[in-house]
């Protein structure tokens, strides 16, 4: 089964050196939200598409589909 993981979205702000914070605050994004993708879980399009405005990145460019389990 596949699942969701936010592995390229965490590359993205490394290499554009954005810290957590800062994409929190820019998205509009709480910290349960924030916990959530951290830890690979379900969040909405509507949270994946206000960070992708922020980044000015299409979606596949934060998110990617993993077997379950390759987190």
């Amino acid at each position: 089964m596949l699942s969701l993981s936010y592995k390229k979205l965490f590359k993205k702000l490394i290499d554009i050196e954005m810290k957590n914070y800062e994409l929190m605050d820019k998205a509009n994004i709480s910290k349960s939200t924030f916990y959530k993708i951290k830890n690979n879980q379900n969040v909405t399009t509507d949270t994946l598409l206000r960070i992708c405005n922020v980044l000015k990145c299409d979606i596949s460019e934060i998110v990617g589909c993993v077997e379950d389990g390759g987190k």
